[in-house]
């Protein structure tokens, strides 16, 4: 069993999750079992390396995806952030069934983000707002 997490939207300085829009993660189950997997929940937490806190529990998303064997299969989690800027660790958790032995987790990422605000537009009509 192998899963990747991608993050279509990030930079080449790192994945960065903007305060107040949704962070797109592709996530591939590659399946190199002799059964079918499904991906159940996923999930996840952002927390403070040095301290090791949870800053924020992320919502979990049920997919009940089938994974047959030998294949492999992407789903996509999405989640949004309001945090003062700061870098922290996500780890996002899948949750996996595979027949009847019952359900097992797998990690999915486990990196340093950096949380960062939103750009300020001159257009933005809030700018203006009293």
């Amino acid at each position: 069993m192998r899963v990747t997490t991608l993050f279509p939207s990030s930079e080449i300085f790192g994945v960065k999750l903007v305060n107040g829009h949704p962070t797109q993660a592709v996530i591939t189950v590659e399946n190199n079992e002799d059964d079918s997997v499904f991906i159940e929940i996923v999930g996840g937490t952002l927390t403070n390396d040095q301290a090791g806190q949870i800053v924020r529990n992320l919502t979990s998303t049920t997919y009940n995806l089938e994974v047959v064997a030998g294949a492999k299969d992407s789903l996509t989690y999405s989640f949004s952030t309001e945090l003062h800027p700061q870098d922290l660790r996500l780890q996002l958790i899948a949750i996996l069934t595979k027949g009847k032995k019952g359900f097992f987790t797998v990690s999915a990422y486990n990196e340093t983000v950096s949380v960062v605000e939103a750009p300020v537009s001159i257009f933005d009509p809030q700018m203006y707002a009293t």
